[in-house]
């Protein structure tokens, strides 16, 4: 017998928009750091621009540890937007509309599919 919790649980669950699977190949990804300089590389296709972040050397904060409540990870998309999956789950909310609008992500939950130029704020 299903209880009442679990066919919550199965309709809620069934309304989630999963992300779709991303290639592995090596995309092309630069952060424009704070004084001017930048650094850039090839990262696997697919990671997090959080993720690529530490790849290549850049600190940038996360103080959930990548889990998309806190917002300290929030960066700005420079060029290549559409080289990011799109914006699920709790992202849009912990953005808010005029961040998002604006052009700004969370590192922790945009993903890489194509090449993109990333700003890393001077609050960082």
């Amino acid at each position: 017998m299903v209880q009442a919790g679990q066919r919550v649980g199965r309709r809620i669950g069934s309304r989630v928009r999963r992300p779709a699977p991303v290639s592995t190949e090596p995309v092309t990804v630069a952060f424009q750091l704070a004084g001017g300089a930048v650094r850039q590389g090839p990262v696997e296709g697919g990671r997090t621009l959080l993720e690529a972040a530490r790849e290549l050397g850049v600190d940038l904060s996360h103080y959930c540890g990548g889990r998309c409540s806190c917002g300290t990870c929030r960066v700005e998309i420079v060029e290549g937007a559409e080289g990011l999956t799109a914006m699920v789950g709790n992202e849009a909310m912990v953005l808010g509309a005029s961040r998002a609008d604006a052009g700004q992500r969370l590192a922790c939950q945009a993903r890489l599919v194509g090449p993109v130029v990333v700003r890393v704020p001077e609050w960082f």
